[in-house]
């Protein structure tokens, strides 16, 4: 089927207000795939992108395979921690699942997603037609403890199968030095707007990480 491309603005959640001027936000029937190298890089990505669909009242889900969320934390981000939705997820079949249950037009954020069984490219390429249906906002990450920095596309495709799928690619670090922190970010991929801002980026996180340390 056929369509004419609108130039209606769209839907835009923010993933981290830092990283909006070099990969914009994230629009509906978007997905980001997100790899971070530390615990400071991934609490960032994970609370900041939820808070921001929270504050915009955008129906918002968190699902992963472990027990690594806290209120407590989403609390210092948004002050309507209250409404988010959780669920687990242990292999790609039951995200699809889950991606049918939640509402059109929200937003869901999935952690450690390079950890799920049974990845395929039948279930990613439903997975991206499932977005695309029911217009979600989805961010898939995996905090790697170890990654080939030399040859990041070969860990996009380890951790995320089929990347080509995405309209973000994004590697986040967090590097600290005498009490200042600076997000070092790569960018492999972004939406046509932003593909001039490929590449390496370091930008000053300290009132984030702040927010962390209280």
């Amino acid at each position: 089927m056929f369509f004419r491309p609108s130039d209606t603005p769209k839907n835009i959640i923010e993933m981290l207000e830092e990283l909006t001027p070099l990969v914009g936000g994230l629009e509906n029937s978007s997905i980001a795939g997100v790899i971070t190298t530390d615990a400071f890089a991934q609490t960032l990505i994970q609370y900041s992108s939820i808070a921001n669909a929270l504050n915009l009242e955008i129906p918002t889900y968190y699902l992963e395979p472990t027990n690594g969320f806290s209120l407590k934390m989403l609390s210092k981000f948004s002050e309507k921690s209250e409404n988010i939705l959780m669920g687990k997820v242990y292999t790609l079949g039951e995200l699809l699942d889950a991606l049918e249950m939640v509402h059109d037009d929200s937003f869901v954020f999935v952690s450690n997603f390079g950890i799920l069984e049974e990845m395929d490219k039948k279930g990613m390429l439903e997975l991206r037609k499932i977005v695309d249906r029911k217009g979600i906002f989805l961010i898939l990450s995996h905090n790697a403890l170890e990654i080939n920095e030399l040859n990041l596309i070969s860990e996009f495709r380890r951790l995320f199968f089929i990347p080509e799928l995405f309209e973000h690619l994004l590697v986040m670090r967090i590097s600290g030095y005498r009490g200042h922190y600076r997000l070092n970010l790569t960018v492999l991929k972004a939406p046509p707007e932003f593909v001039k801002n490929t590449g390496e980026h370091s930008i000053p996180i300290d009132s984030k990480i702040k927010l962390i340390l209280e």
